[in-house]
């Protein structure tokens, strides 16, 4: 069977980034079809579950799986690649029983060798569902090459973060959102905000005295130097509320980095 996908993906005449891209999205929805939901973590993944602390590698995302319900079924909306293709990430809706929530997915693949996931992070479920718009049929931007270093990445994130408290949470969003940028928003099946208007509305019932912080403490970054990630924690401290997150970076035309997708979760206070 998978000959014969791979005779017919190339029989179309696409880019090595477009059948990238579908390698990546087929290698998402195979883990959707998986009754071992570990089989394409990495071995140093990271995982944000709901609820719980920040899990790093297999043994620790085990634990914290421990007693979830199930079974859960999920698929993907939108998935990229980097330019090399070592790199890439997916989101799309989750279903447990008659409740939804949403993903977003980091993933690796090194020599040519099956893609792994490096990060990820789930919402809540909650009762019911909402439709949103697909993102399946829209082209990703061309990728811009640069220095493949995380330092970098993670200084973006802390310039991202340091202009949340200066301005606002609301004001930094929209300064790092890429124009094609998705947020997950909050759990169950509210909507996956599409685009900087969507964006920018979520955060209309925002306090206005509450100051959301954060600190990255992971990042990854394709060799191409064009997509990468990062993973960190956030507070609200005025609302005592905690939280955890995975952010997709991806370099635009001018060289500067500006985030494509943002998910996270609460996590226990420190």
């Amino acid at each position: 069977m998978r000959t014969i996908w791979l005779l017919l993906v190339l029989a179309t005449g696409l880019s090595d980034h477009e059948r990238d891209r579908a390698a990546l999205l087929a290698a998402d929805r195979a883990h959707a079809r998986s009754s071992d939901f570990l089989r394409v973590f990495a071995d140093d993944a990271t995982y944000l579950h709901p609820g719980a602390p920040l899990a790093h590698g297999k043994d620790a995302i085990r634990a914290a799986l421990a007693g979830s319900p199930g079974p859960v079924t999920w698929a993907p909306e939108y998935g990229d690649v980097s330019d090399d293709g070592t790199l890439g990430y997916t989101y799309g809706w989750t279903q447990l029983g008659d409740q939804q929530g949403k993903y977003l997915a980091c993933w690796r693949r090194r020599a040519n060798g099956p893609w792994r996931i490096a990060a990820y992070a789930r919402t809540a479920f909650a009762p019911g569902s909402t439709a949103a718009p697909s993102a399946s049929g829209r082209a990703p931007a061309q990728p811009v090459r640069g220095r493949a270093d995380s330092h970098d990445l993670l200084a973006a994130d802390s310039a991202f973060a340091a202009l949340s408290v200066a301005q606002g949470a609301k004001a930094a969003f929209l300064a790092f959102a890429a124009e094609d940028a998705v947020t997950l928003g909050g759990g169950g099946g509210g909507p996956i905000h599409h685009g900087r208007d969507a964006i920018a509305a979520a955060f209309a019932g925002f306090p206005a005295d509450a100051v959301l912080e954060w600190a990255p403490v992971a990042a990854e970054i394709a060799a191409s130097g064009d997509l990468g990630c990062t993973v960190g924690q956030a507070s609200i401290a005025a609302l005592h509320s905690y939280s955890k997150y995975l952010t997709i970076w991806k370099r635009q035309a001018d060289g500067s980095w500006k985030f494509v997708a943002d998910g996270g979760n609460a996590r226990p206070a420190p």
